[in-house]
Parts: C-alpha cells; sequence; structure tokens
C-alpha cells in the first residue's frame, strides 16, 4: 500500500506565491515535484490537491491554485517521504515549502527539476485534459 505521492508540476510561466507563513517566492517558469504522504486515504489527499477550487491548507495548495500551475504526472510508492524527495535532485526554491515537520533535514519538499520534461512523465500525459488525475487511477492500478 502506498504511502507517499509525487506531484509532477509544469509552470507554463514565472509566477510569485506565498505558502502560509512562509515569505514570499517568485518560482521559475518549468518543472516541479512535490513530494508528500499520507498514511491514510492517500488517494483522498491527492485527489484534493489536483482540484483547484479548495480551501488553502498545505503550501502546495497555494501553487496548486494558480492557473500557471498543472500537476501533470503523479506517482505513488511505498518508499519514505525524505527519501523520495532527495531521490528527486533539482534545487530548492523555497526553504521550508513543504517541509514544516520533516525531520530529515530536506529543506524543502518542493523541488525545480528546470525546463525540460523530466523522464518520469509520459511525453503523452502533455496532451491529456486531466492528465494529473488520469496518472493517480493508473497508479492505483498498478499501473
Amino acid at each position: 500500500m502506498p504511502t507517499t505521492y509525487q506531484l509532477y508540476i509544469h509552470l507554463r510561466r514565472p509566477c510569485r506565491i506565498q505558502a502560509g507563513r512562509l515569505p514570499a517566492a517568485r518560482l521559475p517558469a518549468g518543472w516541479y515535484v512535490y513530494t508528500g504522504s499520507a498514511r491514510q486515504n492517500l488517494a483522498a489527499r491527492v485527489e484534493r490537491h489536483l482540484r483547484r477550487d479548495k480551501p488553502l491548507r498545505w503550501h502546495v495548495d497555494w501553487l496548486l491554485t494558480r492557473r500557471e500551475a498543472r500537476v501533470v504526472h503523479v506517482v505513488l510508492s511505498q518508499e519514505p517521504e525524505c527519501r523520495a524527495n532527495a531521490r528527486v535532485g533539482g534545487e530548492v526554491p523555497v526553504p521550508g515549502f513543504g517541509a514544516s515537520d520533516c525531520r530529515a533535514g530536506c529543506g524543502s519538499h518542493l523541488r525545480y527539476l528546470g525546463p525540460e520534461r523530466p523522464e518520469a512523465v509520459p511525453e503523452a500525459a502533455l496532451q491529456r485534459r486531466q492528465p494529473g488525475l488520469q496518472a493517480l487511477r493508473a497508479a492505483l492500478e498498478g499501473g
């Protein structure tokens, strides 16, 4: 049973966000991955993240309600959250983002991967209407 999820997010153009109590930050256009976990109701958590209309609760909510941001791919795993986050690499665009309860010293659970599509994101996903939701359903089905 997966407990960790990774949201591959494409930001069409630069934007400025202020997530909760974190300082405002300017994010460059390009690809990001947000790593989170849910011990229970993982599918419901990810589905919530995929909705635009929602109360702003987690740091990632401030990013995903922006028109510029689109979840293009979802990966589920049993790998511990911080290990999955570290494996992704990339740059820390906003220190502390999504890492309020992190004890592993990740610095951020949002990583900037650059302007090119990451290998983990299927090219076909870019053409789908709701690629994040389709990827979640496929991951839950084991495919």
